[in-house]
């Protein structure tokens, strides 16, 4: 079966509502949800809470029927204008057969997260081929370290600049080209780990020619030695066009150091266009990258632009 044509939403503004969901893990305080809606509140956002949103059962955010239905809804929603997922954590993989792919593709919205969420832009790509935003969850969205990321990809302000991320981007100190080249194709990537967990499943995306874009946080080098050798094996890294790395961070300096040396050998081995260092990863201000959407790297100039 044909992959879908893609559809790229239609941004939000100042008074529309807003949708909050917890497709993973619940958050470790309660308090986060109030203070994710006032933040919104306070900038002239309405809320709609999915209605299990405070729902727990263990590791989870609620069961899985839950959660898929907080999704289904909100998407189905005229009211709600736009969608952030609370958290990330793990999950969001165990939900991908209870989603309405054809609700969410009759009713294209902005849907914002990162981390486990990277599970759910990659299926809604392949299933509903819209568009969606990895980014900040409602936990952080709109603080200030990110609140331009948020207004100039979800709210369409500023959008002349086709520029996702360059050197003049904030927070970009380690930026820099591993590869040199230039590659176009389509953006696809986020969590290493969570990518991982799709190969061989309905809900993979086609990575020929893509620009594929990689972040993880925690993992000790050999197993991020492993995410490569496991995509190798799978026959993928011969098929990118291009490659971004994100924030590979890690608590321990010795561990630090070794990862970003596997990183470095694994992109110079693979071949293609690559930048290390990106803004995109587990911190607050990360940039807010279009999931599916062309783009074109510039390894020279350490820039990602939309094509």
């Amino acid at each position: 079966m044909s992959a879908p044509s893609l559809i790229f939403p239609p941004p939000f503004a100042v008074g529309d509502t807003i949708g909050f969901a917890a497709p993973a893990s619940p958050p470790d305080k309660p308090e986060v949800i109030d203070e994710a809606i006032k933040r919104f509140t306070a900038l002239g956002f309405k809320t709609k809470a999915g209605k299990n949103l405070r729902k727990r059962d263990g590791y989870l955010a609620g069961t899985d029927k839950e959660r898929a239905a907080d999704i289904n809804a909100l998407f189905a929603d005229p009211e709600v204008k736009g969608i952030f997922a609370l958290r990330g954590g793990y999950g969001s993989c165990r939900i991908l057969p209870l989603l309405d792919y054809a609700a969410i593709r009759a009713n294209p919205k902005p849907f914002t997260g990162y981390s486990d969420v990277t599970a759910m832009h990659l299926a809604i790509l392949v299933k509903a081929g819209l568009v969606t935003f990895h980014g900040s969850n409602a936990s952080s969205a709109f603080k200030p370290e990110n609140g331009d990321a948020c207004r100039r990809m979800l709210m369409g302000e500023g959008k002349e600049s086709k520029t996702l991320f360059s050197r003049d981007t904030p927070n970009p100190a380690s930026l820099k080209t591993v590869v040199p080249g230039r590659a176009a194709g389509q953006l696809i990537g986020g969590n290493f780990t969570c990518l991982l967990r799709l190969l061989a499943t309905p809900y993979a995306p086609d990575f020929r020619k893509a620009i594929l874009f990689l972040e993880d946080t925690g993992e000790k080098a050999y197993r991020v030695d492993g995410m490569f050798t496991h995509l190798r094996l799978a026959g993928i890294l011969s098929q990118i066009g291009g490659l971004v790395l994100g924030q590979f961070d890690y608590s321990d300096p010795v561990e630090e150091t070794r990862i970003k040396a596997c990183l470095k050998r694994e992109a110079e081995c693979i071949g293609v266009p690559c930048v290390s260092g990106a803004p995109i990863g587990h911190f607050a201000g990360q940039v807010i990258l279009p999931q599916g959407a062309q783009v074109e790297l510039d390894a020279d100039s350490c820039k990602l632009l939309l094509k």
